[in-house]
C-alpha cells in the first residue's frame, strides 16, 4: 500500500484523506488499514507513539459506521483526557464527508450530563477514557450491545496508569461478535492478558516497537553529580535557543521546582501534573501547542497521551524506572520523519538504568561533554550579533532622524562604536545568566575507570567540519547527524570541540577514512556538511582564528559515538 486510494476505504473518506493534506501512508497505516479494513480478525499493532496510529484505527473506524443504524458503532479507549480529545478531533476530520457520523468524547472532570445528551443525539463513535466509559456503560447511558469495533489505543499505558479492572468490565460488556483492535507501545503481561482473554486469534503486526534505535532520535546523556542537574539543565536551555522540549522528572514537587527555576531564569516554562485541576492543565497544554510555552515540565502521568508536533527535545531530568517509559517519553520526539534529541542527565549510579534501556529498547547513547558557561555567553554574544546584522530600520520618524543621529556620533571610530553596541546589547547578560560554576562529570568507579583507560589507547584523526555555532550546531546535534549518515561498524568517537564556523572531531583513525567517505556530498540544515581529515589548514572563508589551531575543549569526551555494543559492556565492566 503506497497510496490511501490503493485502500478498500470509501470515497468520501479518501476525500477527507486527501483534503487533510495526507499522501503517504506511514509504515503502521499502510500495514493496519488493510488489515483491518479486509478481515474481521482481531488485530495487535504494536508500535511506538507518534508513527501515526490514530489515523491507522481511526480511518477503517470512521469507514466501518453505518448511519443507518442509531448506535453506539464503535468504542476506543484511551489513557487520559488529551490524548481522548485528540483522538475525537481527528476522527470528527476523516468524517467530515460522511454525514451522519457522530464523534463523542467521553472523559473524568467534565459534564457527565453533556456528554450523556451527546450519546443520545447521534453518537455512534465514542472515545473515552476507562473510568468514565465504565460509568457510563454501568448507569445504562452508553449501550454496547452493537458495538462493531472496539479499540484500545496505548494499552500499555492504560495498564500502567491501574485502568485493568475498568479495562476487563469494559470488555465483558461488549458483545462476543466484534472486532478488538490493540495498539501499544510495548506488550507487558498484562497486556498480553488481555489479547488472551478477549481477543479472538489476533493478528499481530509490529513496527519498531521497542526499537527505538532505528527512529529519528538521537539519545544522550549527560553525567553529573545529582545536586548539578539543574545547573546542568539551565546551560542546555540556554545553548539552544530553539528548543521546545517536554521535560520529565519524577515528583510533582519537582516539576514545580524546576518549572519556577526555569521561569525565573527567564525562559518560558511552565508545569504539568496530577495536583493541577483540569482547566489548569488545559491553559497549560493549549500554550505549549501553540508555542507560547517552550518548556513543559511534567511527570509521566500527566504527560501520557501528549500529543504535540515539532518537539526538538524530550530532556529525561530524571530518568524512569522502566525501560519502556523511557521509550514512550523518547517517541514523542523525532516524529514523522523529523528529527529529535532524547537527553538524560544522569548521576554515575544511574548508568546501569542506561544500559537496561539499551537493551530493551536497542538504543545507543552516546555521553556528550558538558557545556561550559563561557560557552553560553559566546552562543548568547553571537545570537546578538546575527539579530543586529538582520535588523532593519522600518519605522519612518526614526528614520527621519538619522541625519542628526549620524552627526551626533561623528569622531567615534568604528572599535569605539562596536564596543559601544555591545555595551548597550549586552550589558545585562552577566546578572541575567548568572555565574555557574564550572559543572564536572562525578568520579568514576574503577569499572569506569578501566573501560575509559582501554578507550584512550584508541589513535584518533582530526576532522573538520565547515560548520559550527554560527550554522546552529550543538553538540548532540554533530552527534546526531553522524549517526544518521554513517552506517554499518560502530566508531569510537574522542573530542569534539565546537567554533563558530568550524568543528572538530576526532575518530578512531581506523574509520578516519570510512567517516569522509560517509559525508561525502551530504547536505544538512540546508548546506553541504564538507568533512574531511583537518591537515593543520583551514580555508580563510571558514577560520574562525588567524592561527588555526584548535582548542581541545572537551578533553575527557570519548567514545561518545556510536560505541559497539561489545565495547561498551567491556567499557562498564560488564
Amino acid at each position: 500500500m503506497e497510496t490511501f486510494n490503493e485502500t478498500s476505504l470509501r470515497d468520501d473518506v479518501k476525500q477527507a484523506v486527501a483534503e487533510l493534506g495526507f499522501t503517504t501512508p506511514t509504515p503502521v497505516q499502510a500495514q493496519t488499514i488493510p488489515a483491518i479494513l479486509d478481515s474481521d480478525r482481531d488485530l495487535v499493532a504494536l508500535a511506538r507513539t507518534g508513527t501515526g496510529k490514530t489515523a491507522g484505527f481511526g480511518l477503517p473506524v470512521v469507514d466501518g459506521i453505518d448511519p443507518e443504524i442509531p448506535a453506539v458503532q464503535a468504542l476506543i479507549l484511551c489513557p487520559t483526557r488529551e490524548l481522548c480529545l485528540q483522538i475525537a478531533r481527528d476522527l470528527t476530520d476523516f468524517a467530515r464527508f460522511r454525514k451522519g457520523v457522530n464523534v463523542v468524547a467521553v472523559y473524568g472532570g467534565a459534564s457527565v450530563g453533556d456528554q450523556i445528551r451527546a450519546i443520545r443525539a447521534g453518537g455512534n463513535i465514542v472515545v473515552g477514557t476507562p473510568g468514565r466509559t465504565l460509568d457510563l456503560i454501568n448507569r445504562g447511558k452508553l449501550v454496547v450491545d452493537q458495538l462493531k469495533r472496539v479499540v484500545l489505543d496505548e494499552a500499555d499505558e492504560m495498564l500502567n496508569m491501574g485502568f485493568q479492572e475498568e479495562l476487563n468490565g469494559i470488555l465483558d460488556a461488549t458483545p462476543k461478535e466484534k472486532q478488538t483492535l490493540l495498539f501499544s507501545a510495548t506488550m507487558p503481561k498484562e497486556a498480553r492478558k488481555i489479547s488472551t482473554d478477549y481477543m479472538n486469534d489476533p493478528q499481530e503486526i509490529s513496527i519498531d516497537h521497542t526499537d527505538a534505535g532505528n527512529s529519528d532520535i538521537t539519545h544522550i546523556y549527560y553525567k553529573v553529580k545529582g545536586s548539578d542537574r539543574f545547573n546542568l539543565l539551565k546551560l542546555l536551555v540556554e545553548l539552544d535557543e530553539d528548543m521546545y522540549a517536554v521535560i520529565f522528572c519524577r515528583t510533582r514537587r519537582e516539576v514545580d521546582g524546576v518549572a519556577e527555576d526555569l521561569r525565573y531564569a527567564g525562559h518560558s516554562a511552565d508545569a504539568l501534573h496530577g495536583d493541577m485541576s483540569q482547566a489548569q492543565r488545559d491553559d497549560v497544554m493549549k500554550r505549549f501547542r501553540k508555542g507560547r510555552i517552550k518548556l513543559l515540565v511534567a511527570t509521566d502521568v500527566a504527560a501520557r497521551g501528549l500529543d504535540v508536533s515539532d518537539l526538538t527535545h524530550v530532556i529525561n531530568y530524571n530518568l524512569p524506572d522502566a525501560p519502556e517509559v523511557y521509550v514512550h517519553r523518547s517517541g514523542r520526539t523525532g516524529r514523522a520523519g523529523k528529527e529529535g534529541i532524547a537527553v538524560s542527565i544522569v548521576t554515575g549510579r544511574e548508568l546501569r538504568k542506561l544500559r537496561d534501556i539499551e537493551r530493551y529498547g536497542k538504543i545507543e547513547f552516546n555521553e556528550a561533554p558538558i557545556p561550559s558557561q563561557d560557552e553560553v555567553y559566546s552562543r548568547r554574544a553571537q545570537r546578538f550579533v546575527e539579530t543586529l546584522k538582520s535588523a532593519e530600520l522600518k519605522d519612518k520618524k526614526v528614520q527621519a532622524l538619522l541625519p542628526e543621529i549620524k552627526e551626533s556620533l561623528e569622531g567615534i571610530d568604528r572599535e569605539q562604536l562596536i564596543e559601544l553596541i555591545v555595551a548597550h546589547g549586552l550589558a545585562g547578560l552577566s546578572k541575567q545568566l548568572g555565574d555557574t560554576r564550572k559543572l564536572e562529570a562525578p568520579r568514576e568507579d574503577k569499572k569506569e575507570k578501566k573501560g575509559r583507560e582501554r578507550r584512550s589507547n584508541v589513535n584518533y584523526t582530526r576532522l573538520c567540519m565547515a560548520a559550527g555555532r554560527r550554522q546552529g550546531y550543538t553538540v548532540p546535534q554533530v552527534i546526531g547527524m553522524l549517526n544518521k549518515n554513517v552506517p554499518g561498524r560502530k566508531i569510537d568517537l574522542g573530542k569534539i570541540d565546537l567554533q563558530n564556523n568550524l568543528t572538530f572531531i576526532d575518530v578512531d583513525e581506523r574509520e578516519a577514512t570510512r567517516v569522509v567517505a560517509a559525508l561525502d556530498g551530504v547536505q544538512d540544515r540546508g548546506q553541504d556538511v564538507n568533512l574531511r581529515v583537518y591537515d593543520g589548514n583551514v580555508a580563510p572563508e571558514s577560520s574562525d582564528r588567524s592561527d588555526h589551531k584548535p582548542r581541545n575543549k572537551y578533553k575527557g569526551f570519548d567514545g561518545g559515538f556510536k560505541k559497539s555494543k561489545k565495547k561498551h559492556r567491556k567499557g562498564q565492566g560488564k
